[in-house]
Formats: structure tokens, C-alpha cells, sequence
């Protein structure tokens, strides 16, 4: 456990202060993170790459908590059994929304915008967008997901 500590202290409390941009909330990130880490470990489970598991649990903490910020910046209310998971998509509309206004500097193709926009922003379906663009649901899927990763590399490296 020290030698994982050691190791990644500084890697880890560095990236925390790159999502966080503040010294406080990324030493508390830090923390949890570390904290959540040990915990894993205590279980006894396997590990394949340990590594590759430090920096999901790090991501992870991170979107849970960038969530919470989100949360209390809007005042708005999530349902109560809505989890953040691994299986479970990391950015909600919430913080789409949040991040609305940097589209133009994520790289997103004119449709992935249009499309990305009509969903998260007009709160259409992917029904009544691929009515409205004249094309299959399958595509709007296409560039949806497609917005999605592209998004997620912006913010959450």
C-alpha cells in the first residue's frame, strides 16, 4: 500500500488539481481518491493492472464529484436511486448543458453539434431528431455517442 501511495501520490494530487483548479478540492479529491483505492484493495479482489484500476477509481471520484458541483451550482435535484457507476454514462445533461457553450472548441463535427444540441439542450428523441433531420435513429445514435467521447476526452482526461 505505501509503494501505491509513493508511487502515485503526486501523479494523482497533480491531475486533481488539474480538474479541480483549486489546491483544497484537489487535496480532497486526493483523499478519496486514495481512500477509495485502499478500500478496493481490502476486498481482496484480484487486480488485473493496478494501475488501470487507480485511474478509474480517480475518474470516477472525479465525475461524482464534478456532478455534486454541478448539483449545487443549479440547485437542481437528481432522483434519488441514480447511482454514478461504471456501467452507467459519466456525463449527464446536467453537465452537457454546462458545457453547451464550448462545443465550438471540442472538435464536434457541425452534425454532431446540431444533433448533440437538439438532444440536450431542446430535450428532443432521437425519434423526433431523426425525424426532424429526415434520417435513421441509428445514425443520430452514431453521432450522439459519437459528441459523447468526444466531450468526455475534452473534460475528463
Amino acid at each position: 500500500m505505501d509503494k501505491i501511495y509513493d508511487e502515485y501520490y503526486y501523479k494523482i494530487y497533480n491531475w486533481a488539481i488539474h480538474k479541480t483548479k483549486h489546491k483544497e478540492d484537489a487535496e480532497d479529491l486526493t483523499n478519496s481518491i486514495f481512500l477509495a483505492i485502499f478500500e478496493y484493495f481490502n476486498k481482496n479482489i484480484e487486480i488485473e493492472k493496478v494501475e488501470n484500476l487507480i485511474w478509474k477509481i480517480a475518474y470516477n471520484l472525479w465525475c461524482t464529484k464534478a456532478k455534486e458541483y454541478i448539483k449545487e451550482k443549479n440547485n437542481t435535484t437528481f432522483d434519488e436511486d441514480y447511482e454514478l457507476g461504471y456501467e452507467i454514462p459519466v456525463l449527464d445533461k446536467i453537465i452537457y448543458k454546462e458545457i453547451i457553450n464550448n462545443l465550438d472548441n471540442i472538435g464536434l463535427t457541425y452534425k454532431e453539434k446540431t444533433i448533440f444540441k437538439m438532444y440536450y439542450v431542446n430535450d428532443l428523441s432521437i425519434k423526433e431528431i431523426s425525424e426532424k433531420m429526415n434520417t435513421k435513429e441509428a445514425n443520430i445514435k452514431y453521432f450522439l455517442y459519437s459528441a459523447r467521447n468526444k466531450i468526455k476526452e475534452r473534460y475528463c482526461e
